[in-house]
Formats: structure tokens, C-alpha cells, sequence
């Protein structure tokens, strides 16, 4: 049921209209309908959305004298909409509502025009009633595939995808969210960036004051990274003095804000490096890059991606270290 497409799962019956109806007009067929998303389309594309929300934000306004006779779908409406394609499986759309708080998506079919809408309630309560009949059916099976689940969830176990000395996601754990997210940007061209760092001459900082010392930096920059960046985003000790941030919707000028936010962070822990010779304290050098678009994220590979940030890491380097540089094609 997970992979069935979500077309064969949404309500097709979907009120919309178009950005100039009136508001008055748009809360009287929610009414009528008794739904709770008003769809505003042009020429059949999404472009925003009405909730019950926006609903009353505007009635408690009008309750404040806020004249809204006038008013029209495009002037209330949440824009931009997001949309997922009737081929997405149901699965893929239920983790990505879960993911991003979505409580309904328009769904678009070939030619992105409005075919149906989606209510994570509803999917959840299709994908509970099927669980529960796939259950009662499969009654016979149940002690052979409960041997097999903690068989498999021994194997996980040992897994691990968190770096011991860091807490930070390992490599394992990188390759796959980045796999992840590459993929969600060559579907749906959500943007993402990436920054790789490394912490300027390490090698020294260890044969000087050993590596006790040595994995203590290890442990605040670590920490000093997670501070620095947002909830939604992912650092990875990506192996030895190197780390990794994923930043999911994220373009170039995010990153380049973050990219700074972080070399500021680890500067600002001011930890002593007698042997360098660059700086009295541990800095790092960043490279950043981006996958803007659904065509660049297709023409790349993910460890293409990285390469890209370890080649302006490289640049960060060459220009005197402690310091961001953003990958060129040029360079």
C-alpha cells in the first residue's frame, strides 16, 4: 500500500478557484463544502492556499475594523504552495508531510495542474486500517516475523551511525541522509548546500600538545558546530579534523551565512594553538557549495557534491586558512 501512487489515495473532489475570487466568496463554498483548504489556482496551477487559519486570522482582523470586502484569494493566501506529483508514492508523501509539518498537500498531475489534495489525517488513518487488516491476515506469521524484527533490529544495533568521540553522525549516517535529500532535490528541486570544513593545521596542534589534546579540540569544535546551525540542519564527522553540514533548503547565500556563522563560532572559542602558524588559536577552513535547482541536482551525484565543497575547501586553504570559499566552475 506504502508504494501505491498517492493518486490512487487523494480526494479529487478539491475547492479551488482562482487568486481574484472574493474572500467572501471563497469562505462561503469552505462553508457549503464543509472543507478546510481552499485551493487558489492560475490556469489550473497551484499557487497558493486558503486554510481555516487564514480564515479566522482575517475574521478576528474584520472583528478589529479591518475593512475586507474587497479582498480576494490572493490577497490572503499562503504562497508559495507546495505540491508533490500523483506519482509520488504514498509512502514517499506521508514521511515528507511528516517531515515538514504539511497537515495536506495539492497534488499536480504531469503538467503540474491541480488534480487532487491530500490530508495527512486521512492517509494516516488509510495507512493504519491497512496495517491492521494486513495484521489480521498475516495472524499465522506473526511468531516467524517477530524472529525476523529483532533479528534485524540486532543487526541495526551494531550499526552504529553516530561517531563515538563526537556524538556527531558518522560517515554512514552522511551518505545516507545525503542520498536523501540529493534525491528529494532531483524529484521535487528542493535546494540544498553543503559545507565541508577542516581544522587548520591539526597535525601540528597533535605532535605538539599530543592527541588527548588533539580529540578534546576535536570534541569543541564538534560542539561549536552544532551551535552554530539550525535544527533542521546535519553535521557529520566526515573523518579525522573534518566535518560536514547539511542544509536542507538552503541556496548559496545561506550557506555563505551559515559558512560564516561557523568559522566565527570555532574562532570564538579562542582554544589555544601554540604550533600554528597562522593563528594563537583553532580556526578552520570552510568550502561551501549548492544544488539550487532539480537540473544541477541531476546532473550530479551526491559524492559529486561533496568533491565540489572539498575542491573549495581547498580554496579556503590556498587563500590563508581561517576563512569560507564558496566553489566556482571556474576555479
Amino acid at each position: 500500500m506504502l508504494q501505491e501512487p498517492i493518486s490512487q489515495f487523494m480526494n479529487r473532489k478539491v475547492l479551488h478557484g482562482e487568486p481574484d475570487t472574493p474572500l467572501h466568496e471563497v469562505v462561503r463554498r469552505m462553508d457549503v463544502s464543509a472543507q478546510s483548504a481552499f485551493v487558489v489556482c492560475e490556469k489550473g496551477t497551484p499557487v497558493g492556499v486558503i486554510t481555516e487559519r487564514d480564515v479566522v486570522a482575517t475574521l478576528s482582523q474584520v472583528f478589529q475594523g479591518v475593512d475586507h470586502r474587497d479582498t480576494c484569494a490572493a490577497d490572503v493566501m499562503a504562497s508559495p504552495v507546495h505540491t508533490l506529483p500523483e506519482t509520488a508514492s504514498m509512502g514517499e508523501v506521508v514521511r515528507i508531510m511528516k517531515e515538514r509539518g504539511f497537515r495536506r498537500v495539492p497534488i499536480v498531475d504531469d503538467e503540474s495542474r491541480l488534480s487532487g489534495i491530500v490530508n495527512i489525517g486521512e492517509l494516516q488513518n488509510a495507512t493504519n486500517a491497512a496495517l491492521e487488516s494486513r495484521g489480521r491476515d498475516l495472524e499465522a506469521t506473526v511468531e516467524a516475523r517477530t524472529a525476523e524484527l529483532r533479528a534485524a533490529n540486532a543487526r541495526l544495533e551494531g550499526l552504529s551511525r553516530q561517531d563515538g568521540l563526537t556524538g556527531l553522525g558518522n560517515r554512514r549516517a552522511m551518505e545516507e541522509r545525503l542520498g536523501e535529500i540529493h534525491g528529494m532535490a532531483c524529484r521535487y528541486g528542493n535546494p540544498y548546500a553543503l559545507i565541508l570544513i577542516d581544522i587548520d593545521h591539526f597535525k601540528l596542534f597533535n605532535d605538539s600538545q599530543g592527541h588527548l589534546a588533539g580529540d578534546e579540540v576535536i570534541r569543541s569544535v564538534s560542539a561549536a558546530l552544532r551551535e552554530a546551525v539550525r535544527a533542521v540542519d546535519s553535521v557529520y564527522r566526515y573523518g579525522g579534523e573534518e566535518f560536514l553540514i547539511l542544509l536542507p533548503e538552503t541556496d548559496g547565500h545561506g550557506a555563505a551565512l551559515v559558512t560564516e556563522r561557523v568559522r566565527a563560532a570555532v574562532a570564538g572559542r579562542a582554544l589555544r594553538h601554540p604550533a600554528s602558524p597562522t593563528a594563537p588559536h583553532v580556526t578552520v577552513s570552510l568550502g561551501y557549495t549548492e544544488v539550487p535547482t532539480p537540473e544541477a541536482a541531476r546532473q550530479l551525484s551526491w559524492e559529486d557534491v561533496v568533491r565540489r565543497a572539498d575542491e573549495a575547501l581547498y580554496g579556503a586553504k590556498q587563500r590563508g586558512r581561517n576563512r569560507g570559499c564558496a566553489w566556482s566552475d571556474n576555479e
